[in-house]
């Protein structure tokens, strides 16, 4: 029987609850080789990131430790710079060249902004920042997020009923969406490709219950360093926002 965990992973708190139930209970992935390269690229992308910030004398501490049992949710913070007087929570992500410009031209993935709005609900960081890369170009742009107290409720009732789900050792519903045909624990909701195909044909938004509250982000420069969001970008003001819900950059 698989080793359940203490708390809920923070990057995948904000998702699908049935997904969510299974990491806390220690089902296994199907990881695609692609998928592995990407994961080895973005660690590589990570050590670089940190550097960056060590060197530009911005970098509070890296791979922090945060959450466990007592809050229910765990994880590690990619890095914590410190601005204003206070401690600030980076997120950074890889994507193709592709992903980033589809986030250039619509906004960042929910999944990236829902696990830094973990850390600004469980944690102690009033605010965050996403830096996402473009693997092959090494092109950044940046997103700042604080703490929302409609979407942090939202994110408390998703965490209690996974560790629920989990400790009665019972999966939740299914809750499909397009994202099923990228998950690399699918066959554990469907049968074959052609089922999981079929299912998500007829249901391709993801309807959590309850909805998903939207999220408010500003875009800030990303590029390295001091750069990282700490001075507002040129021509990006108040009308530099942008709204992203569950249905959005999947």
């Amino acid at each position: 029987m698989a080793r359940r965990a203490a708390a809920v992973p923070a990057a995948v708190a904000g998702g699908c609850l049935r997904y969510a139930v299974m990491e806390v209970l220690g089902f296994g992935r199907q990881i695609e080789a692609a998928a592995r390269q990407a994961m080895a690229e973005g660690a590589m992308g990570h050590r670089r990131f940190q550097a960056e910030l060590a060197t530009a004398s911005v970098l509070v501490a890296a791979e922090v430790a945060f959450g466990g049992p007592a809050v229910g949710v765990r994880g590690r913070v990619d890095a914590v710079v410190q601005w204003g007087g206070e401690a600030v929570a980076v997120e950074f992500k890889t994507v193709d060249e592709s992903g980033f410009e589809g986030i250039c031209r619509e906004g960042p993935r929910y999944a990236h902004v829902a696990q830094l709005a973990t850390y600004l609900e469980f944690g102690p960081y009033p605010r965050g920042i996403l830096v996402v890369e473009a693997r092959d170009s090494r092109r950044r742009v940046g997103f700042a997020l604080t703490q929302d107290a409609v979407f942090g409720q939202w994110l408390r009732q998703r965490v209690a009923a996974a560790l629920e789900w989990a400790a009665s050792r019972r999966l939740p519903p299914r809750e499909v969406s397009v994202r099923c045909q990228h998950c690399d624990r699918w066959p554990r909701c469907f049968a074959d490709t052609a089922a999981r195909d079929q299912a998500v044909a007829a249901h391709p938004r993801w309807e959590p219950a309850p909805p998903v509250p939207p999220l408010w982000l500003q875009r800030v420069p990303a590029v390295a360093g001091g750069a990282l969001g700490l001075a507002r970008e040129e021509g990006v003001g108040d009308g530099g926002g942008s709204r992203i819900s569950g249905t959005d950059g999947i």
